[in-house]
């Protein structure tokens, strides 16, 4: 049995895409860092028997340098030693490679590059490899021109992706029957089947009572919206419940959501909030934001607005769109740092491009109004737009207006009142007087 480094990638966020691609196809790799002739006692029996070409001297001493066991620790040696290792045919260094290059350890990250290795030790029956390929297989990479390692687009295969973790989840490989449920969720509408949600869920209940955490999670993710027929909340609970307890962080969030909320448990905020403390502590984004918010108000921890900020810059670093927006929020308003207009729009912006409903509205309303950036109806139209469809009534009320009067687009009374009318259900205040006086 071969040692792998880290934990395997399929228990983290899923950080590769990638697809089909043809050996001829691939980038040379870059120019790797070799060791130093200074560091090269001919008392160093492994290191000899490495660079005698002794592959399994060569993956010894490329986790002794990842490790720092016996060595100092030396990320870019180690990659040395695991390519030299995974060009001997070792498929425990391929992976490795695969692994490093993923996350950016010791080398420069390449999704391609990535995706090179894990197709290598795929080949030689390597499951997380395997596992970890079609993941790749299932949305593909953009071509990389970014640096002289210029690196090919990778197409996408969802076929190849299902083959793969199908093989994997008939042999009992539980993540790979976890992922195989959330593809088929993922399927665009004109490709769904009228099974796939059923086939889902049976898929997230066979992973989650073999004991796969994700799954327990997905499985409660079913069970509250009621993927596969079956709405239960109480059945959402217990199985948030059993991914807490194996320290699940994202589920510490979501069942916190319940006590704060009462879904599926009696309304408990102090055990909320216990659960949003143990999230954010585990670096969990949304539960940094909710703690961000028990610092402003002071709430169950003593008020300080700085460490407020500092908890959404550490979010929003993470990719958080609602910490950026919330950051835009504290620049505009000058709340925990200078009072900075146009800081504030550029956060807003950030968390717009990720889909943040609230901070497109705001970015429509400066378009439109044109006191800290120029007017741009168009802009604002847009904006307005792409919030209105993720269902910001506030949107929806202003693009109706926008259809109306002609601002940024052509006027459409049809799409006017279809909008104030969508906005008036959301339960803006505004809609709803109009749509009354109609």
């Amino acid at each position: 049995m071969f040692k792998l480094v880290l934990k395997l990638s399929f228990f983290m966020s899923l950080l590769i895409v990638s697809g089909i691609c043809r050996a001829q196809e691939f980038a040379q790799e870059p120019a790797e860092r070799e060791e130093s002739a200074s560091i090269d006692p001919e008392d160093d029996s492994l290191r000899v028997l490495a660079k005698k070409g002794n592959v399994k001297a060569q993956l010894k001493l490329a986790d002794e340098y990842f490790y720092g066991k016996g060595r100092p620790q030396d990320y870019a040696i180690a990659v040395h030693w695991y390519r030299r290792a995974a060009k001997g045919g070792n498929a425990a260094a391929e992976f490795n490679l695969a692994i490093c290059y993923e996350r950016g350890i010791g080398v420069r990250k390449s999704r391609y590059h990535a995706f090179r290795y894990y197709k290598m030790a795929a080949e030689q029956d390597v499951k997380e490899a395997k596992f970890n390929l079609a993941l790749c297989y299932s949305e593909g990479i953009p071509p990389d021109n970014s640096t002289d390692d210029r690196t090919p687009a990778v197409f996408a295969d969802f076929a190849k992706a299902e083959e793969i973790l199908t093989g994997l989840g008939d042999a009992g490989f539980m993540p790979a029957v976890r992922e195989l449920a959330n593809l088929y969720l993922k399927k665009e509408a004109k490709d769904k089947k009228p099974e796939d949600e059923l086939n889902a869920f049976n898929m997230f209940k066979r992973a989650a009572e073999a004991g796969d955490i994700p799954a327990m999670r997905r499985l409660a993710d079913c069970y509250f919206g009621g993927i596969g027929g079956v709405k239960d909340e109480e059945r959402m609970v217990f199985w948030l419940s059993k991914a807490v307890a194996a320290g699940d962080a994202e589920s510490k969030g979501k069942l916190a959501y319940c006590y704060e909320n009462g879904v599926g448990v009696k309304a408990d905020p102090k055990k909320a909030f216990d659960l949003i403390q143990e999230a954010a502590d585990a670096s969990l984004p949304m539960a940094l934001v909710k703690m961000a918010e028990y610092y402003t108000s002071g709430q169950y921890v003593k008020q300080n607005v700085s460490i407020a900020v500092d908890l959404l810059r550490k979010a929003a670093k993470m990719g958080s769109s609602q910490a950026m927006f919330k950051l835009g929020v504290f620049s505009v308003e000058g709340i925990g740092m200078p009072q900075d207009v146009k800081a504030g729009v550029d956060y807003f912006y950030q968390a717009a491009n990720r889909g943040n409903a609230q901070a497109q509205f705001n970015l429509g309303c400066y378009f439109e109004k044109g006191d800290i950036i120029p007017v741009d109806y168009g802009a604002a139209f847009y904006w307005f737009r792409e919030s209105a469809l993720r269902g910001d009534p506030r949107a929806q009320r202003r693009l109706a207006i926008c259809y109306f009067n002609g601002i940024g687009t052509k006027k459409d009374a049809v799409l006017g009142s279809k909008w104030m009318t969508q906005a008036a259900k959301g339960g803006d205040a505004e809609a709803l007087k109009v749509v009354q006086q109609e």
